[in-house]
């Protein structure tokens, strides 16, 4: 799968490929766990600790995330239909990156603790609650991506963006 990032595309495109929300899933199918396990093996070929569908071009509500892979260990969690159902008052920042837009790097500010609801590859419903940690910043992070939500956006500051000057037709 392609990665979508801000060096191949204008603005407009790059917010095109990014910037929606992304479509639920009705019930987890052999076909979709065969997309959810190619996306995790991307995910790691990447170095990365989470990646969402539509950063590979993939309209789904699809995200795969691994925290302990910055750890040399693999815990990995795929989730279909993620949806943040809880939050708490309190707020923390921690350095975030981003695989579409490699050259940023920010101290984003995101709720201390949160409760997650998603199906996972048993098509059974389960729930993630975290406080204050990796696996938070990492969650809110990829549930963005689904909602066509980037880390500038959460930044109290503007942060510029350079974009690729491709109209996407390459």
């Amino acid at each position: 799968m392609l990665l979508i990032t801000n060096k191949e595309y204008s603005k407009e495109e790059f917010d095109k490929r990014l910037r929606y929300k992304t479509l639920p899933v009705a019930t987890v199918t052999e076909d979709l766990k065969d997309v959810a396990l190619e996306l995790l093996g991307d995910m790691y070929n990447m170095n990365a600790i989470g990646l969402a569908a539509n950063q590979v071009g993939l309209k789904i509500r699809l995200c795969v995330i691994d925290p302990m892979f910055l750890y040399d260990k693999k815990l990995p969690i795929v989730m279909f239909n993620p949806e943040i159902v809880e939050v708490g008052e309190d707020f923390f920042t921690a350095p975030e990156g981003c695989l579409s837009l490699p050259d940023l790097g920010l101290e984003v500010p995101r709720f201390r603790n949160i409760v997650v609801r998603y199906l996972g590859l048993d098509n059974k419903e389960h729930t993630i609650q975290d406080d204050n940690s990796l696996l938070s910043s990492v969650l809110q992070h990829e549930i963005d991506h689904l909602d066509g939500t980037l880390m500038v956006d959460r930044m109290v500051d503007p942060v510029e963006v350079e974009y690729g000057v491709s109209d996407g037709s390459a």
